[in-house]
């Protein structure tokens, strides 16, 4: 495929992740297959997406000013007083 036909194809993609939702690869991945026409490797898929500058960003695990575990253990014992 050439650089504008996988643009093409990441378009509808793009427009999604734009909107904030999740982009699963797998879902890109049965796209290509379709549009290729043919199996192809998942490394393929993620060597699509470094080429257009796609990067990898998952939520956080837990609030960076969340408290520490000390903190609310203390917490709750001033509550119980």
């Amino acid at each position: 495929m050439s650089f504008e036909e996988e643009e093409e194809l990441l378009a509808p993609f793009k427009e999604q992740a734009e909107k904030g939702e999740l982009v699963e690869v797998s879902a890109i991945e049965s796209a290509y297959r379709e549009a290729v026409g043919h199996s192809i490797g998942t490394a393929q898929i993620y060597y699509v997406l470094h080429r257009h500058g796609w990067r990898k960003v998952m939520p956080r695990s837990r609030h960076p000013k969340k408290a520490s575990e000390e903190v609310i253990e203390t917490s709750k014992k001033l509550k119980q007083s």
